[in-house]
């Protein structure tokens, strides 16, 4: 008899787990953002905010590196797409800044961290997507390690007004394209004679 009510228990159990995972997986506020093949993971955070980056969006970006021990890298031209499950349509802003490994803004006193770098998306039907372009603010390093491949890592903030929701997601890319590199790298690992 206990293990017969045992077996039920867990069969609801279980029962109930996988009808939580498809209520959440139709959820209405899940956001999913894509480059080609890959998924870039978002945190999604609902509170009264600002279409602008603001210092303290930082430990979003924190948070977001926390808990992840890979950044996916996306390449300069690269299209990234954005689908929200729910009638999003119309245009927006969507801003970046560059960051340290843990998450924390590269440049403190970024001349535009209240703009940052800003990208129009157009929404139509819950999906919109953007090609990722140059943060000239790559430029301002002076360590050459900042000009190899893939060392660039932005955050991305997209505000969403008509539901107070920011959703956050980090990629890495490159600074600029080969040819600017190579030449920024050369000046910068050039000895004075």
């Amino acid at each position: 008899m206990m293990k017969k009510r045992l077996a039920a228990m867990l069969f609801i159990g279980a029962a109930a787990l996988l009808l939580a995972s498809y209520s959440n997986a139709s959820d209405d506020s899940s956001i999913i953002v894509k480059s080609g093949n890959v998924f870039i993971d978002v945190i999604v955070e609902q509170e009264a905010s600002s279409a602008a980056l603001a210092s303290t969006d930082e430990r979003l970006f924190q948070t977001w590196m926390s808990s992840h021990s890979e950044i996916p890298y996306v390449q300069l031209g690269g299209s990234i797409t954005i689908t929200a499950n729910r009638d999003l349509t119309g245009s927006y802003e969507i801003r970046d800044v560059l960051l340290k490994k843990d998450g924390s803004l590269k440049y403190s006193a970024q001349h535009s961290i209240k703009t940052g770098h800003v990208t129009d998306i157009q929404f139509d039907q819950g999906v919109g997507s953007f090609i990722l372009t140059e943060n000239m603010n790559a430029y301002l390093s002076s360590q050459s390690a900042d000009y190899e491949p893939g060392a660039a890592i932005r955050g991305f903030k997209l505000y969403l007004g008509d539901t107070d929701e920011s959703i956050v997601f980090v990629i890495r890319t490159d600074a600029g394209n080969a040819q600017e590199q190579k030449a920024v790298f050369e000046c910068i690992s050039a000895k004075p004679s």
